[in-house]
């Protein structure tokens, strides 16, 4: 349902549950090198930085959640939960992301560093 063009990679998304990572081969045809099979139907992709200025992914589920994963590992960073399912997520300057659910509501969100630890 979606497509995200990420560095040499394109990663495209959909309702059967996966997430997945394909790269152009020497001929010129694409192909799959990554499947990330998630519980729920997918339906946006969108990629930024963190504060830390490492690539995130983030993936809005029909279940009404956005799950952030590092790149090019997958790893869960979190989740975002909303009252309906997030159709939109674009990105903004300094660190600024936003989501827009099926209610209409939109949210902006913010990216910020890591406390230190207190001493």
């Amino acid at each position: 349902m979606s497509l995200l063009c990420w560095e040499q990679f394109l990663l495209s998304c959909s309702l059967d549950k996966t997430i997945r990572v394909w790269v152009a081969t020497e001929s010129g045809n694409l192909e799959v090198t990554y499947t990330h099979n998630e519980e729920h139907g997918v339906l946006t992709l969108c990629g930024m930085h963190d504060s830390e200025a490492k690539p995130v992914l983030l993936c809005s589920c029909n279940d009404n959640s956005v799950r952030l994963y590092d790149l090019p590992s997958f790893s869960e960073r979190g989740k975002i939960f909303s009252k309906q399912e997030i159709r939109a997520i674009q990105i903004g300057p300094g660190g600024l992301f936003f989501t827009g659910d099926g209610s209409g509501q939109v949210r902006v969100w913010n990216w910020s560093a890591a406390a230190p630890p207190a001493t």
